[in-house]
Parts: C-alpha cells; sequence; structure tokens
C-alpha cells in the first residue's frame, strides 16, 4: 500500500494544508525557509502513524491535530478484498467495495487519545447523513413532548366527559327499564280492556325508548373505550419521549463530566510525573488511579447511555409512527443489533490501518555503526548494545543471519568474510563517490574477533568488529569524519530497510547530509533514486543538491502566509502549485539553475548570443536542441536586461566575438540606446549588426503560440486572451517552474520541431535564421 497525499490540520503552525500530493514515483523533498513548517508535516505524518502527539505541537487556540493520508492500495486489491462486503450497510456496497485507493485519517479529542477512521468521501458522506437523520429524528421526537402533553391532557378531559355522559345514558337506560318493566306488571293486573290496551301501546313505546337508551350507552362505552386506549397511546408515547430526552440530557452531563475529568486526568498525570520524595509520589500515584477509575466508571456510564439512547429513539420513533410499544421495542433492539454489526468509520479505520505502510523518522546519528559489537548482542537481539541498530543494518544489507556465524572452518568462516567485505565495498561505493585523495576510495570493512585474556569475562567470546579503510589508513568508524559516518548510517538504514521490509515503509527524513560535501549531497539523491522502488521517501531539505531540477513533480514547497511573521501559519504548495511559492521558498530550485549553469562552458571563441536572464536562456538552449542549432550558437544569460552592456562590454574588451539578443520591452529598447552610446566599437554602427531584437516579443514565452504555450509550457488546457508573458503575470505563474517543467518535458517526450505549430516554427526559425547568419559572418571575431 502506497502513500500518495496527505491533509494535516490544527498541527503546530499547520491550521489546515488542504489535500498535498505527494510524488509519484514515490520520493517527495519539502522546501522552504527555516521555521516554515517542514518538519512539523514529517512529525505530523510520524503522529499519525504513532498515534504521539506532545504539549508543544497543540495550537494555542486549544484545537486538537488531525491528520488524513490516502493510500493507493496494492496492485489488485480493492477495498472489498479487506473488509466483507456484508459488514457495508446495504446502501454503500457497490459504491466502495471495488474502491482501490482509501483515506485514513487520525482524529485526536485531547493529548492522549486519538480515534483512526476511514476518511473515504462516499463513506463519510454516508454516516455524516445518517447522523443528519437520526438528528431530525431525535429533534422531532423532542418537539413532539409540548404536543403529546397537551394531547395527553385533552384526552384525559375528554375521558371525563365521556365517563359522565356515560353515566347517563346508563342512568337514563335504568330508568326506562324500570319503566319497561313496571309497564309489563301493569298490564298484567289489568282487568279493562281499554286500559291494558293504553298500557300496551305505552309499552311499544318504553321499549323503543329502552333500545334507543341502549344503543346510546353502547355508543358512549365504545368512545370511552376508544378514548382510553387514544389516552393510553398518548401517555405511552409521551412516556417514551420524555425517557428519551432524559437519556440524551444524562449523555449531554456525562459528556461534560468526562471532559472535565480529562482534565483532572491529565493534572494528575502531569503532577505526578513531577513528584519528588517517595512519599509524595506515592500519594499522587494514589491520586491518579482513583481519577483514572472514575473516568472510566463515567465513560461506561456514557457507553450504555450511548446504547440506551439509540434503542430509545427507536422505540420513540415507531411509536409515534403507530406501532404498539411491544412490537416498537421488539423492532428497536432487533435494527440495533443489526446495525451494530455493520462496520463503522472508526472500524474500518481500524481494519485498513493494519495495512498501511509503517512510517519512519530517520534519525542522523541514532544508527551510527559502532567499533565492535559483541556477538552474543547481535544474536538475543539486545536493542541497548552501543550500535546494534547500525550493526543490525550492516548484517541485513551483508545478507548474514545466526547461521553464517555457525561455520567451524575459520578458513572458510575468514574467505567469505573477506569476500562480504568486497560486495558491500562495491555496493556502497556505487552511491558514496568521493575520494580521499585523488582517487583513493574507503572500503567498509568487519571481522570476526574473539576476546583474549585481557577481558577475563569476555575471554573466548566473539565479537564483531568494523574499519573503514583507505590505502594509508585503517580507522574504526567513529575515527572517520561526521560526514563519512553520517552517510555510511543513512546508507545502512536505507538499504537494510528496502531489504528487509519491501514497499511497506515511508521514510521521513529530516534535512539529509548536512554535513557533507556538495557532490557526497547528490549521492544521498542517489541513494534515494536506487531505493524508491522499495520505499517512499519524504524528506526535508535546503539544499540544491538534494533536488532534481527535470523532476520539479516531487517537490513541495513549506512556507508562512506571512513570510516576515513566524506566527502566523504555515500553507503548503504540492507541485501543482508551486507558482503560488515565493521566491525564498523556491530559492533551492533557482540556485541549482544556477549551478547548472555554472558547470556548462558559456565562453567560445565565437558566436556567443547574451540573452537577458537564465530562464531566456533555457528555453533557447532547449528549442537550440530541437531545432539542431547545438553546435552553432553559445548562449550566455545576463542577470537582467540592465547587465547586457556590462557583458557586452566585458566580451570586447576580451576580443570575444558577440551577439545580443533582447526582446521588444521599452526598457530594453533604452538598454540597448544606452549600450550603443557607451560602446567602446571604434566604427560607429558596428554595435547594430550585433543586436537582434524580438519584435513583438516582450517575453521568450511569447515565442511560442497559444496553442504550444499551454501544450508544451503551461501543460493544461486554460483559457488565454492575451499574450503568453502577460498571462504569466496576470497570473503570477512563476517563469522558473515552468521552463524547468518545459525542458524535462522536451527530454522525456523528445520534442521535434513537427510537435510545434506554424507560428512557432516561423518564430524560432526567424530567430535561428539570424544566428546562423550571424554564425556565417566572420565579423562576430572581435580583432
Amino acid at each position: 500500500m502506497k502513500i500518495t497525499a496527505f491533509h494535516i490540520r490544527n498541527y503546530r503552525s499547520i491550521v489546515d494544508s488542504g489535500k498535498c500530493y505527494l510524488s509519484p514515483d514515490y520520493i517527495t523533498a519539502l522546501i522552504g525557509q527555516n521555521e516554515s513548517g517542514k518538519t512539523s508535516v514529517l512529525e505530523a505524518l510520524k503522529s499519525f502513524y504513532d498515534g504521539y502527539i506532545s504539549d508543544d505541537v497543540l495550537r494555542s487556540d486549544l484545537t486538537f491535530p488531525e491528520v488524513f493520508c490516502y493510500f493507493q492500495l496494492d496492485e489488485g486489491k480493492v477495498l472489498g478484498d479487506y473488509i466483507d462486503a456484508g459488514d457495508f450497510p446495504e446502501e454503500l456496497r457497490k459504491k466502495v467495495v471495488s474502491k482501490n485507493e482509501i483515506g485514513i485519517g487520525r482524529i485526536w479529542s485531547d493529548s492522549k487519545k486519538s480515534v483512526v477512521l476511514l476518511a473515504e468521501p462516499e463513506i463519510v458522506y454516508y454516516f455524516e447523513n445518517q447522523e443528519v437523520i437520526k438528528n431530525k429524528i431525535a429533534e422531532r421526537i423532542v418537539s413532539q413532548i409540548p404536543d403529546l402533553v397537551k394531547q395527553v391532557e385533552t384526552a384525559s378531559h375528554s375521558l371525563q366527559n365521556l365517563e359522565s355522559d356515560a353515566k347517563r345514558s346508563r342512568n337514563e337506560l335504568n330508568t326506562i327499564f324500570a319503566k319497561v318493566e313496571e309497564l309489563k306488571r301493569n298490564i298484567g293486573k289489568a282487568k279493562i280492556p281499554d286500559t291494558k290496551i293504553t298500557l300496551e301501546q305505552e309499552l311499544v313505546i318504553a321499549e323503543q325508548q329502552l333500545f334507543a337508551a341502549e344503543e346510546h350507552l353502547k355508543a358512549d362505552l365504545a368512545d370511552l373505550e376508544n378514548k382510553k386506549i387514544h389516552l393510553q397511546q398518548c401517555t405511552e408515547q409521551f412516556s417514551i419521549c420524555r425517557a428519551f430526552n432524559e437519556t440524551q440530557t444524562d449523555l449531554n452531563t456525562l459528556a461534560g463530566e468526562l471532559k472535565s475529568i480529562a482534565f483532572q486526568v491529565q493534572d494528575a498525570e502531569h503532577q505526578y510525573g513531577i513528584g519528588t520524595s517517595d512519599r509524595n509520589i506515592r500519594s499522587l500515584l494514589k491520586n491518579l488511579e482513583q481519577v483514572r477509575e472514575k473516568q472510566a466508571q463515567l465513560q461506561n456510564q456514557f457507553n450504555e447511555k450511548t446504547v440506551l439512547r439509540s434503542v430509545q429513539q427507536r422505540i420513540a420513533d415507531y411509536v409515534l409512527s403507530g406501532k404498539n410499544i411491544k412490537e416498537a421495542e421488539h423492532d428497536a433492539w432487533k435494527d440495533y443489533e443489526a446495525e451494530s454489526k455493520l462496520v463503522t468509520v472508526d472500524k474500518m479505520g481500524a481494519v485498513m490501518f493494519k495495512h498501511i505502510p509503517m512510517f519512519e523518522f530517520f534519525e542522523d546519528f541514532s544508527s551510527l555503526l559502532p567499533n565492535k559489537i559483541d556477538l552474543e548482542d547481535l544474536m538475543n537481539e539486545n536493542i541497548h548494545a552501543e550500535g546494534y541498530k547500525a550493526a543490525r543494518n550492516f548484517l541485513s544489507v551483508a545478507g548474514l543471519n545466526a547461521d553464517f556465524f555457525r561455520e567451524k572452518n575459520h578458513r572458510i568462516l575468514k574467505q567469505k568474510i573477506e569476500n562480504l567485505n568486497s560486495e558491500i565495498t562495491i555496493d556502497f561505493q556505487d552511491y558514496w563517490r568521493q575520494s580521499v585523495g585523488k582517487d583513493d576510495k574507503i572500503r567498509i570493512h568487519f571481522e570476526l574477533e574473539h576476546y583474549d585474556n585481557s577481558q577475563p569475562e569476555k575471554s573466548g567470546k566473539p565479537y564483531l568488529e568494523f574499519w573503514i579503510k583507505d590505502k594509508q589508513e585503517r580507522l574504526y568508524p567513529k575515527q572517520r569524519s561526521r560526514g563519512v559516518r553520517w552517510f555510511l548510517s543513512f546508507y545502512l538504514e536505507l538499504k537494510a530497510t528496502a531489504i528487509d521490509n519491501p514497499a511497506d515503509r515511508v521514510m521521513l527524513i529530516d534535512e539529509p547530509g548536512l554535513s557533507l560535501h556538495a557532490r557526497a549531497q547528490e549521492d544521498v539523491l542517489k541513494v534515494f533514486e536506487d531505493l524508491s522502488n522499495n520505499l517512499q521517501i519524504i524528506y526535508c531539505t535546503h539544499s540544491p543538491n538534494l533536488i532534481d531540477l527535470n523532476k520539479l513533480y516531487r517537490i513541495m514547497a513549506v512556507q508562512r502566509v506571512r513570510e516576515t511573521d513566524e506566527k502566523s501559519e504555515t500553507i503548503i504548495l504540492d507541485a501543482r502549485s508551486l507558482n503560488e511559492a515565493s521566491s525564498d521558498t523556491l530559492s533551492p530550485i533557482y540556485s541549482l539553475m544556477g549551478t547548472r549553469l555554472n558547470d556548462r562552458q558559456f565562453i567560445f571563441p565565437k558566436n556567443n548570443f547574451i540573452v537577458q536572464d537564465a530562464v531566456t536562456f533555457h528555453y533557447l538552449d532547449a528549442m537550440a536542441r530541437i531545432f539542431d542549432l547545438t553546435h552553432e550558437a553559445h548562449f550566455i544569460p545576463a542577470s537582467g536586461g540592465e547587465q547586457i552592456p556590462v557583458l557586452a562590454n566585458i566580451l570586447f574588451g576580451w576580443k570575444i566575438g558577440f551577439g545580443i539578443i533582447a526582446t521588444d520591452t521599452p526598457e530594453n529598447k533604452e538598454i540597448i540606446n544606452y549600450l550603443k552610446s557607451t560602446t567602446l566599437y571604434p566604427v560607429m554602427g558596428e554595435i547594430d549588426k550585433k543586436i537582434f531584437t524580438l519584435e513583438g516579443i516582450a517575453a521568450i514565452e511569447d515565442m511560442f503560440s497559444t496553442i504550444d504555450f499551454k501544450r508544451h509550457v503551461l501543460q493544461q488546457r486554460v483559457g488565454i486572451t492575451v499574450s503568453n508573458s502577460s498571462y504569466l503575470a496576470d497570473n503570477k505563474l512563476s517563469r522558473v517552474i515552468l521552463v524547468s517543467d518545459f525542458c524535462s518535458k522536451m527530454q522525456k517526450e523528445n520534442l521535434q520541431v513537427k510537435d510545434f505549430d506554424e507560428e512557432t516554427r516561423a518564430n524560432f526559425e526567424k530567430l535561428f535564421s539570424y544566428i546562423r547568419s550571424f554564425v556565417s559572418n566572420i565579423s562576430n571575431v572581435t580583432n
């Protein structure tokens, strides 16, 4: 798994770095001035891996760090290979199981506690959306409480009225029933037919009234029962919603208590750490244990309440939707148990974190090769033995293990060691190109020796002895220079790491090679190059010798928002945004361009052409190669248009032939006029023959058509309605970075004349025709 980008928040001076992309070839260089925040980037990445932050990392605004790293999964692997698709919520399965890139974040809640989570946008959005839904449900539940109170009160009042109505209906029914019974008795007693007929007529009416009264009572009793059910539902809904609200209030209280106890634990830990006497320390330890126990109790209560709130919320939601209490409780617990089996962002983060590469901070002098080390310490992995780590690295590079030293034939063992010394030396010399004297390269040797009787307690026991030799001397590692010792330590550490742990290490290196000569610093870069297939390397540097001008995509610029204020926040600009970096931040690149110029021979007896700056030089030098003009012209960069007269007069004084190529700007016209008035040429007008003005061209970038400028220089599709030079100025783009990218593109893609359109070809052909004409005229040689 390879890290491809990072995003840092609230870490020392870094408030929010944004997502910063690392170099695709696994070597990334952080450049910037002192105190810009380069080391903080490395330390933040290390903190992401080990979870440790110190108090000096925390910002004064009391915000806690958040560090996110983004990884490319191993070839052929997808997220579903690490986490069972069935563990994802159904809505996520199709979206994420096939992903081959992931983000993992570590977020601190205090200086001692952090959580690791999966930071994939789709996943984060899903769970955030789920929280939004849950919060809305919670708000709806709580908002229902006042209305439910009113409903309970209304239902209770209605129930009382219905009970009164039913009572009246029952009394009325009883009265009518008594009347019916009395009429029946009177009919039985009646002797007179008319009286009996009259009573029977009254009975019919009474029985009708009785039937109506019975129906009325039934209706009242039905209303009463319905109202009782409604009141019970309202009461249950109110009770459940109130219980949920009370649990939520309890959780908020517990959260506050947990926050308070966390500060108490921190204070108790601090007091215990600075305890003096044994008695004082015992007392402080007892207090620390008590507050930690209290913290654990509160955390358990909080966890239990969290589960309860989750279930109560589901019950309340179901009951408000019309389910009865028993059904709601059953379904709520069923839902909770099903959801608890699904992965969450922190569960997914914990699973994937196990597969990320190890982040290792290279310590300059923590693994120096010792003069000697007991073989017993190596075999028993005694990490406290002096030089153990470096000696172990040495054995890894040599391909040795315990079985090697069990060889009983002393002569064979000595021969094997001699062969290994030669192999290690050859490999080391591939990287360390420095010589002692003219051509004497140092060699690395180790020998297996045994203690003599001068150390009785170790007599006869084996030990390894290390030497760094040259033709003149055989010296222990500690007797060599700081630079040699550092480079050897560095070489062994990275080489051993690449051998022992292929493809699972991210090396974080702060200011490599400070004690090295410039040439040796280039050797450091060669080590990076050769090991980058097995290691990812992120390093800070001020040295131009640790930057490859042809690979500026490796550069990440680190600077303050306000460069003069060390308290302002740090911003990080990856290779896509280097144009926004200040000139001071990019000074290693500028220095490197100057160094490359210094390595070249510029001034020849003839055919020299003065151009106004290094950017112009690099464009013309590149295009001359493409147009096959390399053996006909020699470009000399001035340090600005105002320096052209100085160079012209120097070359004239040295009797060296030269011409001048100038862009068409008001400033350059003044410079040319000044040159004409101050030249030492004896014949007036002779200097005019040596000056070629690029008419209508304000800067060398204007020699390219708009299409070619976007395609080969900017290397992006943008809308340009002004001249190329105006576009650069308006958008504050770095000319140095762009010309470097152009030269890299030219070499990588082997650009040819046919790769440019007619307008670009015509502009350069016009210039190169002048150059060829100038070259063919022997007058360009000053006599």
